[in-house]
């Protein structure tokens, strides 16, 4: 399907629809900015300058939300199910939390996130690195997605975050119940087993807080059970193990999807990373390109706690609606060549990927980190890179999440 079609001719929850959502989001920034979906469940806010007002407007809109999407056969089944259940279980903490309560929550979040302790990680993040690239056989393929995106960022969020490096597979599992969980395409025995592995990880997190408890060590583990402990008014038990689960689950998979897409981008770009091999310094605008072009998540939700207008459309209080990171990051209205790649970009950081304002990513500077690293080490590893023949560049289903099943590449 072109990128001028009709937004007619989309269904949403089409396969075809949910693995290349661009020409989708192309019809809804031209035909409506505001899209309201034929079950009613949500809209749709695709353009940039609408989705950065709605992310300023924390009175408006709130990211407060008890509620996740499921469907069986298509948008006309699909429904909303509320999260509910359980004996401890994850509170509203950051990407959903509204302030004050936000503020405190990102306050001692910012300190276990400080600039100091993410730059101490740079050498350890290439050591990393080098050591899963010197494990390639380079005589056959390789997929670059299972050997090196995902335990590149995961074992890093994990020795960041406290947690033992012997139980990476664990929590990779636990973790991806965590986004698969907002999918939106999940039938209810889905979402029912994917909540499990939720309550699982809690359990799992709420254990080792308890143990750093008894002397906190120095990691973020460490400084969110002192905040808890010097500030018990403040800060409940189950609100600092909620924050550890988003930080673990945002962490690996926020920067596993940068690092495999930013690969494929590159190799399917002719003389792109001959020219990156030339201009290394060119690398953090290109991974900035990577972020616009295929951000890792699609978007994120509101409600609404008034009546508002979105490019001079009525939304209603109480609305529920997707604010469209990966639709607003292609708006031809800001960006020149907005499906293009452009090394040269005057604001190459000016996209939406890690959101905006007071929800902006709090681990935004680790994942940029991890991601130049990642190529700039594939990149001196020598020898000529290529996507091998048979890639299908498939990507986990999902309207949540962009992030590649597996990317095969070959090396000369």
């Amino acid at each position: 399907m072109t990128a001028t079609a009709s937004l007619k001719d989309f269904d949403l929850f089409h396969p075809d629809t949910i693995e290349n959502p661009y020409p989708f989001f192309a019809a809804l920034r031209r035909e409506a900015p505001l899209y309201e979906l034929p079950n009613g469940a949500y809209y749709l806010i695709s353009r940039f300058d609408d989705v950065q007002k709605a992310v300023m407007d924390t009175e408006t809109y709130s990211s407060n939300l008890v509620a996740v999407l499921t469907q069986n056969t298509g948008a006309q089944n699909a429904e909303l199910v509320q999260l509910s259940g359980g004996d401890a279980q994850a509170s509203d903490v950051l990407a959903i939390a509204d302030p004050p309560r936000h503020t405190r929550q990102r306050k001692v979040s910012n300190r276990a996130f400080t600039m100091r302790r993410v730059a101490a990680m740079k050498s350890r993040i290439r050591n990393l690195a080098e050591s899963l690239i010197q494990r390639f056989d380079r005589n056959q393929p390789v997929d670059w997605v299972a050997q090196f995106a995902v335990p590149l960022p995961m074992t890093i969020i994990i020795e960041l975050l406290g947690f033992p490096t012997k139980d990476m597979a664990q929590l990779k599992t636990l973790s991806d119940s965590s986004v698969a969980l907002l999918s939106g395409i999940n039938s209810e025995e889905q979402l029912a087993y994917h909540a499990g592995k939720i309550g699982e990880l809690f359990q799992y997190l709420s254990a080792h807080f308890d143990q750093a408890l008894v002397a906190p060590p120095d990691n973020v583990l460490g400084d969110l059970v002192t905040a808890y402990r010097d500030e018990p008014e403040h800060f409940s038990r189950d609100e600092v193990v909620s924050i550890l689960l988003q930080l673990l689950t945002a962490g690996n998979e926020t920067t596993t999807s940068l690092i495999g897409s930013a690969l494929m981008l590159l190799l399917r770009e002719p003389g792109l990373q001959d020219r990156l091999r030339e201009q290394p310094e060119l690398i953090p605008n290109f991974i900035e390109e990577a972020l616009r072009l295929e951000s890792p998540f699609h978007g994120h939700f509101r409600q609404t706690l008034r009546d508002t207008t979105v490019s001079g459309q009525h939304l209603p209080a109480g609305s529920r609606v997707m604010l469209l990171w990966a639709g607003a990051n292609r708006d031809e209205e800001r960006f020149a060549n907005a499906n293009k790649i452009e090394l040269e970009r005057e604001r190459p950081k000016q996209h939406l990927a890690f959101g905006y304002g007071i929800h902006h990513c709090i681990g935004a500077a680790l994942a940029r980190m991890e991601a130049e690293v990642a190529i700039q080490t594939v990149l001196q590893a020598g020898g000529k890179l290529q996507l091998n023949e048979h890639n299908h560049f498939r990507h986990t289903p999902s309207l949540f999440i962009r992030s590649l099943s597996e990317l095969w590449i070959d090396l000369a």
